[in-house]
C-alpha cells in the first residue's frame, strides 16, 4: 500500500499527514501518545484515509507553550486542515479515544462544518462531575509531572501497563512492540502540554449535546472494555443520530486489536 506523506502549516505550526487510498475523504484522529501510523492497517474502499499526527505527536510540532495545545486552538487547526484539504467537499470524520473526543467537540464547535459521518471509538463525552473532572486535573498534572522527570520511555511502560490496555497483550510481540515504540517516541514536554490542553480533566461535559451534532454517529466499542461500553449504553445510545456496535473479544483500541471486524463495520456504515 502506497501510503504519501504530507506537511501542512496550519496556524504557524507543521502538520504531518499520511494519505492512502482513493475516493471520498476520511480524516482520522489517533489517540494520545499515538500517531497517524497506528490507522495504516486500514483500508476503506471507495475511501481516501487522510490519517494526521495530531499536535505534539507524530512528525507534528510541538510547540513549547501551553497555547497552542487548548482545546479552542486544537479545533481551529484542525478546522482550517480539513478546509484546506477536502476544498469544499464533504467528509467522514474518525477518531479513537483522544481523537474520537476532538472529532466529536469539531462537530459540535463548526457544526457547518460538511462532515457526513461520524465514527466514534471507544470516546468519553467527558467527566460529568465538576469534582471528579477537578480531581481528574490533578492526577493528569501528577502524570504530566512524572512524564518531564522520567522520560517517555518510563511513560510507554507505564501507559501499556493500564488495565484498559490489559487486552492488547494478547497481540504479537511485533505489535505490542509497535505500540510501545509510537509511545517512547513522543516528546515529554509535549505529552505533558497535551494534558494539560485537552486531558479530560480539562474538557467540559457534552453528553447532553449528543443529539446537537449533525452527522450521523456511528460509536464502537470493544466488549471487554467495560467503561466505555458503559458510556455508549448510557449515554450515546439514547440519542436517534447514534448507532453503538459492541465488538466481540476487543478492549480500548478495537483497530489494532480486531482489525479485519473493524474494517468490515466501518465500510458497512460508509456505504
Amino acid at each position: 500500500m502506497k501510503i504519501d506523506k504530507k506537511v501542512m502549516t496550519i496556524a504557524g505550526l507543521d502538520y504531518a499527514v499520511s494519505i492512502w487510498g482513493s475516493g471520498k475523504i476520511i480524516f482520522a484522529l489517533h489517540g494520545f501518545s499515538e500517531s497517524s501510523s497506528t490507522w495504516q492497517k486500514l483500508s476503506l474502499t471507495g475511501y481516501k484515509i487522510v490519517a494526521i499526527d495530531l499536535l505534539g505527536h507524530g512528525s507534528s510540532a510541538k510547540p513549547d507553550p501551553l497555547a497552542p495545545y487548548k482545546l479552542d486552538q486544537v479545533l481551529s487547526d484542525l478546522h482550517l486542515l480539513f478546509t484546506q484539504f477536502a476544498d469544499g467537499k464533504p467528509f467522514s470524520l474518525l477518531g479513537y479515544s483522544m481523537g474520537g473526543r476532538l472529532a466529536l467537540r469539531y462537530c459540535l464547535t463548526y457544526p457547518s462544518a460538511p462532515v457526513d459521518k461520524l465514527i466514534l471509538e471507544s470516546t468519553g463525552p467527558g467527566i460529568f462531575s465538576i469534582s471528579d473532572r477537578e480531581k481528574r486535573q490533578f492526577t493528569d498534572e501528577e502524570l504530566a509531572q512524572k512524564i518531564l522527570l522520567n522520560g517517555s520511555e518510563w511513560f510507554a511502560n507505564f501507559w501499556g501497563n493500564l488495565s484498559l490496555f490489559n487486552s492488547q497483550k494478547k497481540l504479537s510481540v511485533k505489535i505490542q512492540k509497535e505500540i510501545w515504540q509510537r509511545r517512547a517516541n513522543n516528546s515529554p514536554l509535549a505529552l505533558a502540554q497535551t494534558l494539560r490542553g485537552t486531558g479530560q480533566g480539562q474538557l467540559d461535559y457534552i453528553g447532553d449535546k449528543i443529539s446537537l451534532v449533525n452527522p450521523e454517529i456511528l460509536y464502537l466499542s470493544g466488549d471487554l472494555d467495560e467503561k466505555y461500553s458503559n458510556i455508549a449504553k448510557e449515554i450515546f445510545t439514547p440519542n436517534s443520530n447514534v448507532t453503538w456496535i459492541p465488538v466481540a473479544g476487543s478492549g480500548h483500541n478495537i483497530h489494532l486489536e480486531n482489525p479485519s471486524l473493524y474494517q468490515k463495520i466501518l465500510e458497512e456504515f460508509l456505504a
